[in-house]
């Protein structure tokens, strides 16, 4: 019995000290950066935003998933300074993938596409695909159905 209690109160010390908090600042001097778990909810004509995902040092990091009115609306990869992005359908199907690059200065962050966008149509069957280059578009290829 003595060893069941044991091992109970180990697990329960275990679990509650990894329950973290979301939505945590860090300040940095007179600066406060976005740390750990977030949860963002935003409004907008189209109707309701969630997003969910992780900050480190104020930055975007990992597998952030976005919802609109709880439907999957959005999955982005960040990795350093790549994002591999994909939109998707009501139906859940995917809309549109791609990636994309930040740069960063002191003042500014400016986000472009680049490479190749693939779109799809809501069946899942591919449309065309779109190349960009520094946020212009290089190309657009039409795919026959």
């Amino acid at each position: 019995m003595k060893r069941n209690y044991l091992l109970l109160l180990l697990i329960f010390g275990i679990t509650s000290c990894s329950i973290s908090k979301i939505n945590q600042y860090v300040k940095d001097g007179k600066v406060q950066r976005r740390e750990g778990r977030w949860v963002e909810e935003n409004s907008s004509e189209e109707g309701i935003f969630i997003s969910k995902g992780r900050y480190r040092d104020g930055e975007k990091i990992g597998i952030w998933r976005t919802s609109l009115n709880g439907n999957r609306y959005q999955r982005e990869a960040f990795r350093k300074d790549l994002i591999k992005t994909k939109f998707y359908y009501p139906n859940g199907r995917i809309k549109e993938k791609g990636q994309s690059k930040m740069e960063r200065d002191d003042d500014f962050r400016h986000w472009f596409y680049m490479g190749d966008w693939t779109h799809y149509n809501k069946s899942g069957q591919l449309m065309y695909i779109k190349t960009y280059h520094k946020d212009k578009k290089a190309d657009s290829v039409a795919v026959r159905q």
